[in-house]
């Protein structure tokens, strides 16, 4: 029977000591679904655990002073979920933590855990690209930031050194005529873990054209890491979202993307439910960007 040694890190410090120590053999603990979920199924034996969720540094739901959006790595979905200043600031941040799992996952799963594990088809990392987040490391040479575009490096595997931590996510203010949406397709409910297929959208309009000015997309289950289909993103711009330029994105997704075949669904199936969901989920965000125009009270 193997043994496992066990740290239970009690500050950033503490904890980054322990990995050093360790030369790449230790697994970081924070909420440990996804981490109990392996280790149950024997995929993962791990000979050393580093327990970071009693170090409150990597907590915490803010704004910075430029109005940047920080969430601490180990804030779980349900504290995002119910977030008034995520609601305030970045709502479809709330709307994508609504659409994780269940609610034993959401109380105890945190965002930095599901970042960290880079699944192609997990929630926050799909958020986070179509938000242009920048993720935070500390380690033994202090803190990086590292665009998100850059994290996700290969199934599973991030930019992350042996000796690094998540701290933090940081999420740019929303600019004026911006809106965002999250749309996700699951063949039953969310816990249909293999045949989720997602996609996010943050779009800014001109007010006066209506045709979308700028534009972040972030799609999960559509490949071996999170994607940002930046061809698909392109053709948006100077556009307004109508079936014409839908018909090219759908061209677009088709040629960008490349969905792994599963148990469930052929790759072509997953590439007609995405370039639909992305349709979707568009149309909420331009909804959302353009200016509201009320009724008068009489």
């Amino acid at each position: 029977m193997s043994t496992c040694k066990y740290t239970r890190a009690t500050s950033i410090d503490t904890a980054i000591e322990s990995l050093v120590e360790a030369k790449g053999e230790a697994h970081v603990i924070a909420g440990g679904i996804a981490l109990g979920i392996l280790m149950n199924e024997k995929l993962v034996q791990p000979s050393w655990l580093i327990d970071i969720s009693g170090v409150e540094a990597f907590r915490g739901i803010g704004l910075l002073e430029d109005g940047t959006l920080r969430i601490g790595a180990m804030e779980t979905h349900h504290a995002i979920q119910r977030s008034e200043i995520v609601s305030e600031s970045i709502p479809m941040l709330t709307e994508m933590a609504a659409e994780i799992a269940c609610g034993r996952i959401k109380n105890r799963g945190t965002i930095g855990g599901n970042i960290c594990l880079a699944d192609p088809q997990g929630d926050p990392p799909i958020a986070a690209l179509a938000l242009g987040a920048t993720l935070r490391a500390v380690g033994t040479n202090g803190t990086r930031d590292i665009p998100v575009a850059d994290f996700f490096t290969d199934l599973y595997t991030t930019a992350l050194s042996e000796d690094e931590l998540l701290q933090d996510i940081r999420f740019p203010p929303l600019p004026a005529n911006c809106g965002a949406a999250y749309g996700k397709f699951a063949a039953r409910n969310a816990m249909d873990y293999t045949s989720t297929v997602s996609i996010a959208v943050r779009v800014v309009v001109d007010p006066d054209e209506g045709t979308i000015t700028e534009v972040g997309l972030g799609s999960g289950g559509v490949g071996f890491i999170p994607v940002c289909p930046k061809l698909t993103e392109a053709l948006f711009i100077g556009r307004r979202p109508d079936p014409e330029t839908f018909a090219a994105a759908r061209q677009a997704l088709f040629e960008e993307l490349e969905p792994i075949e599963d148990h469930l669904y052929s790759a072509d199936y997953k590439r007609h439910v995405v370039s639909v969901i992305l349709r979707r989920t568009m149309e909420r965000a331009y909804a959302r960007a353009l200016p509201q125009t009320g009724a008068s009270s009489p």
